[in-house]
């Protein structure tokens, strides 16, 4: 993964825009054409990670003590990726990090409808 994905990804936690949709919805857009662009699968799934939470947003409103959980998922797990990519990692230990997210999130929201 590039490097200036590691920045735009640090700006997207930074701002905050993983509960905007607009912002969220762009995020995953960009991350989908990074991937087809330059042929690495790795953006695409980080961007199908945070389409995640973008599609239980529209679902309906998501509760604040969901929010906390998904919060405390998302923020240090993309901090990882972001880490990762700027130490040079290898690609597998990127993609290791990324789907330990989508394990958790997925076990967060079969949580939720239990």
């Amino acid at each position: 993964m590039r490097m200036e994905l590691a920045d735009e990804l640090e700006e997207f936690v930074r701002a905050g825009h993983l509960w905007s949709d607009e912002d969220c919805g762009a995020m995953v857009d960009h991350l989908t054409a990074e991937s087809e662009a330059s042929g690495d699968p790795l953006p695409g799934r980080l961007g199908r990670f945070l389409d995640a939470v973008h599609i239980r947003t529209r679902i309906g409103d998501v509760p604040s003590s969901l929010r906390v959980q998904i919060d405390a998922i998302v923020y240090p797990r993309v901090w990882k990726v972001i880490e990762g990519i700027r130490d040079g990692m290898p690609d597998a230990e990127l993609r290791t990090r990324i789907e330990v997210m989508n394990r958790r999130l997925a076990r967060l929201f079969v949580e939720e409808t239990v």
